[in-house]
């Protein structure tokens, strides 16, 4: 299978490898004991090859979290086309010399669910987990809901996707790379989203927040470490531009955090900018 619908919860944190490694572990544990009886039994290589999780697998896998500069781990259920589950953590080095644009790097860590995870646990379940894993965080922000996750780089998986994320724009296009640009930004508005210094501050905190969002089903739940989580409603939506009206509480919270906005085309070379910058979009325009 080149393409599947999922659950992706990712988080953002401006800080490097060496000083949340055990952090980053420990959610690693605790999304294995939620997806169990369901193992990550493969990794990725640096190549993008993947190798069974053997005891010399697991020995590198230690060798790369404890790793002092950087760090790559990709872990998956399975290696027939797309995983049901992964994880992906890519680890950075913001005080590089040899880069001046080091301390713009995030590390970034990505869960990834089946559908059927979420309608077998239903989605209160799913934002407990997602919880779960911000809990040891100190993430600058974050979010979680439906995504398409797939084989890109293929002509005919992208063109799919293209076409139908814009039909449904609850969809997210997962883009591990972007944290590499992100800076203090927002990538995008979601079913949850994570909200940490400073765009929390700036925004004006929780309460703030819950002044300009009255949408019916959206909460604002405050996080310790002056951190909050947004919810928009109490379950993930795709969305259907063939419907009406489409997603108002994402089209409110978009209007909301723009300003914040991460938009890839202001910042880095794309095939199709325009379209990119259509669908990043989407909920202002």
């Amino acid at each position: 299978m080149l393409v599947r619908d999922g659950v992706s919860i990712a988080f953002y944190l401006r800080h490097s490898h060496r000083d949340i490694t055990q952090r980053i572990e420990h959610t690693l544990h605790v999304f294995q004991q939620a997806i169990a009886p369901a193992s990550l039994d493969w990794y990725c290589d640096y190549e993008g090859d993947f190798h069974e999780l053997d005891e010399e697998g697991r020995e590198l896998l230690e060798q790369e979290f404890h790793a002092s500069r950087f760090a790559h781990v990709h872990l998956a259920d399975h290696v027939n086309g797309v995983g049901d589950y992964q994880f992906i953590y890519e680890g950075q080095w913001r005080e590089n010399p040899g880069s001046p644009d080091a301390s713009r790097l995030s590390s970034t860590v990505t869960f990834w669910l089946p559908t059927e995870f979420l309608e077998s646990h239903g989605p209160d379940a799913v934002r407990e987990l997602a919880l779960k894993l911000s809990a040891d965080l100190p993430f600058a922000s974050g979010h979680a809901g439906l995504a398409f996750n797939a084989e890109l780089g293929l002509l005919e998986v992208d063109q799919w996707i293209q076409r139908e994320r814009l039909r449904h724009p609850g969809m997210d296009v997962p883009d591990e790379s972007a944290s590499l640009h992100l800076g203090d930004r927002i990538r995008g508005v979601h079913w949850l989203n994570f909200l940490g210094p400073p765009v929390l501050t700036e925004l004006g905190g929780v309460e703030a927040l819950r002044g300009r969002l009255k949408s019916p089903g959206t909460t604002v739940q405050s996080l310790s470490g002056e951190r909050a989580v947004i919810t928009l409603g109490s379950e993930p939506d795709a969305g259907d531009v063939t419907q009406s009206p489409v997603l108002p509480a994402y089209r409110e919270l978009a209007r909301a955090l723009e300003p914040w906005l991460y938009f890839q085309g202001d910042s880095r070379p794309w095939r199709d900018t325009e379209g990119q910058r259509r669908w990043e979009r989407r909920f202002l325009d």
